[in-house]
């Protein structure tokens, strides 16, 4: 009989506490649930989780702690941003009363060298109200009085000599580096902001590239870009202006965070790209 009760008290506590995810292999901010159960005559402690399970996997939303026939449970929405596994320890509710470790798996989005990036959602066009049309009224009258009254009381007959002043042209590459050098003082990755980095460095790329080659670049995608200048380049530098500009689109629109290594190098890239195409001046 001690042994037929030993054996129901061991299942009890088998299957009494459990902490569970949906699946253990996500993409890279895909959501799952986590779920964590336990029977509450062997719950002392509840887990109390901030805005996280573990460092890397983040917490987006927390039910209320359920109590419903002698059973308390929570669910907790999560997701990850960084590729990679994983471990969420036991979570332990007393003495004898322990839940097994899980495993969560983040693979990373694979993109295709010919995809497009594509707004998530169309723009939402609003109807056009008076409201909407009257300030611009009022303003326009205003601004032709204005323009009438100059006209009549404070312009003379008087000849005036116009002096034209030469437009200074500055190289593309000098305006190129000296922002670079700008953007590299502020430290933005360092400081944790690297999607800002990356789109910055990803701009003054674009308008360096528009200005020396004179295409639309700063309106154009990744894919047209490179696909513009590609009989302009070398491989070397196709390839190297392919790398930095296709960085610069993870981070900004899939959530991607370069390493140490890759912000430093994008730079370098930046630099080595502006320096191989300048123009060559006498």
């Amino acid at each position: 009989m001690k042994k037929i009760a030993s054996i129901l008290l061991i299942s009890h506590f088998a299957f009494s506490q459990t902490a569970k995810l949906d699946t253990n292999i996500i993409l890279i901010g895909q959501q799952i649930n986590f779920r964590v159960t336990n029977e509450m005559q062997f719950t002392d402690i509840w887990p109390n989780y901030n805005e996280s399970l573990v460092e890397g996997v983040e917490i987006i939303q927390a039910s209320k702690i359920d109590t419903t026939n002698g059973i308390i449970s929570q669910q907790f929405i999560i997701t990850a941003w960084d590729s990679g596994s994983y471990y969420i320890p036991p979570i332990s509710f007393s003495e004898e009363s322990k839940t097994t470790g899980a495993l969560l798996n983040v693979k990373t989005i694979i993109l295709q060298e010919d995809a497009e990036l594509k707004d998530i959602k169309e723009p939402i066009e609003e109807p056009i109200g008076w409201s909407d049309i009257w300030p611009w009224i009022i303003s326009i009258l205003i601004i032709c009085l204005i323009i009438y009254l100059i006209k009549k009381y404070a312009f003379t007959k008087k000849d005036r000599k116009i002096t034209i002043k030469p437009k200074v042209i500055i190289p593309a590459d000098i305006v190129a580096l000296e922002e670079l050098d700008e953007l590299e003082k502020a430290k933005l990755w360092e400081d944790g902001h690297i999607k800002e980095y990356h789109s910055q460095l990803s701009e003054i790329i674009r308008k360096y590239t528009e200005n020396r080659f004179e295409f639309i670049a700063l309106e154009l995608t990744t894919k047209e870009i490179l696909e513009e200048i590609k009989l302009t380049l070398n491989k070397e530098q196709l390839n190297n202006l392919k790398t930095l500009l296709q960085r610069a689109d993870l981070a900004k629109f899939a959530k991607g965070k370069p390493d140490k290594t890759e912000n430093l190098e994008s730079m370098s890239l930046a630099r080595k790209f502006v320096n191989k195409t300048k123009e060559i001046r006498l």
